[in-house]
């Protein structure tokens, strides 16, 4: 029984030892009972905006040693603050600060960080540093002038990296002042695609296209970073191309873009050149980009979306509703990429695509290509249309596959799709169907 008991003691001991801590005052091996030294830190961002992601006191923050096995860490910069100067092992630390909560590749809001490496503490001394958190997004804002909306009546903005992100900005979802977006960047994007369409008040539609890249900026020179990094705040704003004589006039093709982007390192605006697109967009002619092939009008290559017309039909009686509504997406180098976003007023209707997972969320936008999501939507519906393989060059999207689901759900219903081909130029187009009671 004693012997037992000594080999249960024995146990307890050694699991109470596998807490490194503990192991550590036991053994007299705690990194704070030898040489020590203090840190006096301080974070900040050099932010006085009142966004609940700038707010510096609520910060975690992590303190690691590179050449010490020792790390100290706070929940918020508060809570350092109240604790006071902290007490470390001698050594070389490194010493990180961001926003509270998840840094997503989509925010409302930026988020910022900030990371100070090689900082030494010696025997007695203090030493007395700074972290400074950056935004570690890139803003992308929409500004639509006066003469725009006096214009247009109706718009779809497509912006794009085509690297996982893409906003499209429409008249009924995001007003005359759409709110700005913020986007975790890869490292490798290097151009902002633009594309759409508006209508004017008389009931034409004009083309939105461009490109922009940081290496049209006055002042780039060869060896300069080409990409966007966090801190880059863009600006997009749209005009109308003014006709002489005219107020407030427009080009049948013509629409501005003018990029302004924020230079954190100047402190400053700069003006990025903006490219012509592949369906016009501005002024100038297109010419032979490095997107692939001659762009524009005679571009036999250049992808296409062919939809029917926009159409309403009643849900009681199904007066006006086609017998199918097939949108024909045309890629003549080859499909790279074909997303759907659904945009409806119908909040019960987003409360259902809100729990749907089709590969994604069809509010947020949806990539066709493999998707077997939308193959079992298909089937369910007694479709035998699959979703398209990358590399076609035409593909049938049966839009008539929702009715059943849009029966249902009385309201304006938009869907918007972007197509890119191999080459990677893209086009987009909207579908509007109403559903009247």
């Amino acid at each position: 029984m004693k012997a037992i008991n000594k080999w249960a003691l024995a146990v307890t001991l050694l699991a109470g030892l596998s807490s490194c801590e503990m192991k550590d005052e036991i053994l007299g091996k705690d990194p704070l009972t030898g040489d020590t030294g203090i840190l006096s830190l301080y974070v900040e961002t050099g932010k006085t905006t009142k966004g609940t992601t700038d707010q510096v006191d609520q910060f975690p923050v992590t303190i690691t040693g590179t050449d010490v096995e020792y790390t100290k860490k706070f929940d918020s910069y508060a809570e350092l603050k109240q604790a006071g100067d902290v007490t470390l092992p001698v050594g070389t630390y490194t010493i990180e600060a961001c926003s509270p909560g998840e840094f997503k590749s989509e925010m409302s809001e930026p988020f910022y960080g900030g990371k100070l490496e090689n900082v030494k503490i010696v025997k007695g001394q203090t030493a007395e540093t700074s972290v400074v958190c950056t935004m570690q997004n890139v803003k992308i804002s929409i500004s639509l002038t006066e003469e725009f909306l006096a214009t247009y009546q109706d718009w779809t903005i497509n912006v794009t990296d085509k690297n996982g992100h893409i906003k499209t900005y429409t008249k009924a979802a995001d007003g005359e002042t759409p709110a700005p977006v913020y986007w975790k960047m890869d490292e490798s994007v290097e151009t902002i695609y633009i594309n759409g369409t508006a209508k004017t008040n008389g009931g034409e539609d004009v083309t939105i296209s461009g490109t922009a890249k940081k290496s049209n900026l006055p002042e780039y020179e060869e060896g300069d970073d080409t990409s966007f990094v966090g801190g880059d705040e863009l600006k997009i704003e749209f005009s109308p191309v003014k006709v002489e004589g005219s107020t407030p006039g427009i080009l049948e093709e013509g629409i501005q873009i003018t990029i302004t982007m924020f230079n954190s390192e100047k402190n400053e605006n700069v003006e990025i050149t903006v490219d012509p697109g592949t369906e016009g967009g501005d002024t100038e002619e297109p010419g032979t980009g490095e997107d692939g092939g001659d762009e524009g009008e005679g571009n036999e290559k250049a992808p296409t979306i062919d939809l029917p017309a926009d159409f309403s039909y009643s849900e009681s009686t199904g007066d006006g509703k086609p017998a199918s509504a097939d949108a024909w997406l045309k890629t003549p180098a080859g499909l790279k990429s074909a997303i759907v976003k659904i945009e409806t007023t119908s909040p019960a209707f987003e409360a259902t695509l809100e729990d749907v997972d089709m590969g994604g969320n069809l509010l947020e936008g949806v990539e066709l290509v493999n998707n077997t999501g939308i193959d079992d939507l298909f089937t369910g519906v007694g479709l035998e249309d699959r979703s398209p393989k990358p590399g076609v060059t035409e593909y049938k999207f049966p839009v008539g596959a929702f009715f059943t689901f849009l029966d249902m759900f009385p309201g304006t219903h938009k869907f918007h799709i972007t197509l890119t081909d191999n080459e990677d130029v893209t086009v987009s187009d909207v579908l509007t169907i109403t559903i009247t009671e």
